[in-house]
């Protein structure tokens, strides 16, 4: 059933008596269904903080690492407010309590979100609001940069030098929109926790409708592309957008609306960023801020008449932002769908589809045989979690390949190779085959490259795929041979970039023999051999406490950043493989990396290991075998390990891969 107005008149009095408990029990407030109307007073430079967080959660502390980095970032004023857009007539809920690093916009707890934010703006001061809900997190350094957005930091005046030039996202460096208007309020570009863009901003499909999420569901590095970051086709600067639909924003105090009066939040985020640029003439705009992440869902689940009597203000307006947005990326807003998700009962969300745009000739982009669209897919996790994967790194390097090559190019995670609202738009689907089998792409060239744990890949798995490779040429003839099925060999690669020759680190002194790589709690083979040799070992890596001499463990982390000094600082580096990798021809990716630098190695044996690395590479097969391999040390002078390891670096790059890659499915696409 729909509710409509449960909450009583705007600007209503709250309770202000203090019900004592019964028997000394703690005392409790009714439920605050006020709507406080009392304008900011901004008269200060800088920027406040409104930390809006749920009753429930305010109860388990998740307020205070959002207020704690607040202060951090230079906060004047931080404010916590509390809501429960459950509450019924009678609820009530223990006193809201200041802390000494923030104060709280009022004791009681508030019946919506729009509600809280209201009780806080009496006690805003600064130029500059960030409204921030604990179900949102942002990196270090986001706040500044919203602030920034709006006009509220160094540089950063929406009316300063250049404030005239728009850029080909919608919007100029300092967020004025296509009218020359300024941004009022700057949105992130918020990510769910499969890494995929849960919000780019709002746009407005139809008058009175709900907004729907700009991006909702693809890459994020498609809201990267929009705003230019890195050098992409989008053109710089934040984008303007018709609303925000997260509640995480930053907005001219002065302009701050009064917050509608709904359960539904993403009415009332819309509603309130909406209101607060109309207030001011100016624009809403939305940047990626890298890492932002929703943690908890929004919607209240259930339909609210309150939320469509909010939207019905818009009736008869119109919005032009996502199709600006989606033509800087070569696409056009193609259908208009709605999510079924909560339908009939809750308030059904827009959901745009983005197609290729159409060129001249009547062709479309994606007929095209020189820029294609890859999807990466990866069996590491999204997030930090996965940040120390050698399956992450190995992408981005043959992500950056690719597009050196004039490719677009998205990571999907393993949480993130199904993307039903923006998988249309990709040509390749390149699974870099680790741990896990992964779904085969509906409509993309499907191609598949093993680069380790061949033993979980079957025939039936293979068959999926338009084309194969393998990075261990032993295990692609035997089982070309035994299923018929044709697997090319293709080794794993450097970036040179990074990995090449250079003088000793003084990070890493005296190093002699340095392996890297983590353990689950047993010895790796070469470092039992190593430590049993007695050589001058050091080692980092995850899971080595407890299971070498004194002095040996250095770290439980390398940066990738740091590996090429370790690399070329020690007189030798060890590296060993798993058994199936080992037999089959896999060369580890530590090897390429290692030589590249101008490293000597000394590994276990794989098939044709010392030819491939024109004698950078030693393999041994005993205790005493490694222990003088590596008493024996490099035999070339610096200059020939300096050369030796440009060579390998050129000739095993992932520009070489990508090349090979590319070439292979312009031919298979060419084919059909």
């Amino acid at each position: 059933m729909a509710r409509r107005r449960l909450f009583g008149r705007a600007g209503s009095t709250p309770p202000t008596s203090r019900p004592e408990g019964r028997g000394g029990a703690e005392p409790r407030l009714p439920v605050d269904i006020s709507l406080v109307t009392e304008a900011p007073s901004p008269d200060t430079d800088g920027f406040d903080v409104v930390v809006t967080v749920r009753e429930a959660a305010h109860r388990d502390g998740a307020h205070r690492a959002t207020v704690a980095a607040a202060r951090a970032a230079g906060a004047g004023r931080v404010v916590v407010t509390v809501y429960d857009e459950h509450a019924g007539p009678q609820s009530t809920y223990p006193p809201v309590v200041a802390g000494a690093d923030h104060v709280v916009a009022r004791p009681t707890v508030a019946a919506t979100w729009g509600g809280a934010v209201a009780a806080a703006r009496p006690l805003l001061r600064a130029a500059v609001t960030v409204v921030q809900d604990t179900s949102v997190e942002l990196p270090e350094g986001a706040l500044a940069r919203l602030v920034a957005a709006v006009g509220g930091g160094a540089g950063a005046d929406a009316d300063g030098p250049g404030a005239s030039g728009t850029s080909s996202s919608g919007a100029s460096a300092s967020g004025r929109d296509p009218h020359g208007r300024g941004a009022v309020v700057a949105l992130p570009v918020v990510r769910s926790g499969s890494d995929v863009v849960a919000s780019a901003g709002a746009v407005l499909v139809r008058g009175a409708a709900p907004v729907a999420s700009l991006l909702r569901g693809h890459p994020a590095e498609d809201a990267e592309a929009l705003a230019g970051v890195g050098g992409a086709p989008g053109g710089g600067g934040p984008t303007v957008v018709f609303a925000g639909d997260e509640p995480c924003f930053a907005a001219r105090t002065a302009a701050l609306a009064v917050p509608v009066r709904t359960v539904d939040t993403r009415t009332a985020v819309a509603r309130l960023t909406r209101d607060t640029a109309d207030a001011a003439d100016g624009s809403c705009v939305v940047l990626p801020l890298g890492r932002v992440y929703r943690t908890a869902p929004l919607r209240a689940g259930r339909y609210d008449a309150d939320a469509a009597d909010a939207l019905a203000v818009w009736h008869g307006r119109t919005d032009h932002t996502a199709g600006r947005a989606y033509e800087r990326l070569g696409w056009t807003v193609d259908a208009r769908g709605a999510d079924p998700a909560g339908a009939p009962v809750a308030l059904r969300e827009p959901v745009l589809r983005a197609e290729r745009a159409a060129v001249t000739g009547g062709l479309d982009v994606t007929d095209r045989a020189e820029r294609l669209r890859w999807s990466i897919r990866i069996a590491a996790h999204p997030g930090p979690r996965g940040d120390d994967w050698g399956d992450t790194f190995f992408a981005r390097d043959l992500a950056r390949a690719l597009r050196a090559l004039g490719q677009d190019v998205v990571l999907d995670h393993r949480e993130s190779h199904v993307r039903p609202l923006s998988e249309h738009l990709d040509d390749v689907a390149l699974t870099l085959r680790g741990l896990d089998d992964t779904p085969v792409h509906p409509t993309a060239t499907n191609v598949l490259w093993v680069i380790s744990h061949p033993d979980l890949v079957s025939a039936a798995e293979l068959a999926r795929y338009d084309l194969r490779f393998a990075a261990g040429p032993v295990w692609a003839s035997r089982v070309s041979c035994a299923t018929g099925l044709p697997v090319a060999p293709l080794l794993q690669a450097t970036d040179p970039d990074r990995f090449h020759p250079g003088p000793p680190d003084a990070a890493f002194p005296a190093l002699d023999a340095a392996f890297v790589g983590k353990t689950r709690r047993v010895f790796r083979p070469v470092v039992r051999d190593a430590v049993d040799a007695g050589l001058d070992l050091a080692v980092w890596g995850e899971g080595w406490e407890g299971l070498l001499p004194d002095g040996v463990h250095r770290g439980v982390f390398v940066s990738n950043d740091e590996l090429p000094a370790l690399y070329r600082s020690a007189r030798v580096v060890l590296n060993d493989h798993w058994d199936d990798m080992a037999r089959d021809g896999f060369v580890s990716n530590r090897l390429f990396d290692a030589a590249a630098s101008g490293a000597l190695v000394v590994t276990d044996p794989v098939p044709g290991v010392e030819e491939l690395f024109h004698g950078a590479v030693r393999a041994y097969t005993s205790v005493e075998e490694l222990r003088e391999t590596v008493r024996s040390g490099e035999s070339a002078t610096q200059a020939e390990r300096a050369e030796r390891g440009r060579r390998i670096g050129s000739e095993h790059s992932f520009t070489r891969r990508a090349e090979t890659l590319l070439d292979a499915v312009r031919r298979e696409r060419a084919a059909r």
